[in-house]
């Protein structure tokens, strides 16, 4: 069994997780974890494509990885089997 703890939340998210988890056919546990998943993923692209939009605002540091790209692509035609 998972281990687990309890947590307090407002009445009104509880009600929310309570409608989500009877509409799905899920736990409210399952639901929780699905959310957390889903914010977890959600944070990972942002700070990815904040780290994308520095890294294009250093004109040097986006041209050396404009070239290493170009360096990866033509090891595509290595002519080695897939």
């Amino acid at each position: 069994m998972m281990d687990t703890t309890t947590v307090r939340i407002n009445r009104q998210t509880y009600n929310e997780i309570r409608k989500l988890a009877e509409k799905q056919h899920k736990n409210m546990q399952n639901i929780i974890d699905l959310a957390i998943q889903h914010y977890l993923k959600i944070q990972y692209f942002q700070e990815m494509n904040l780290s994308y939009t520095r890294l294009r605002e250093n004109q040097e540091a986006w041209e050396e990885e404009q070239n290493e790209r170009e360096d990866w692509e033509t090891t595509l035609q290595d002519d080695l089997d897939k």
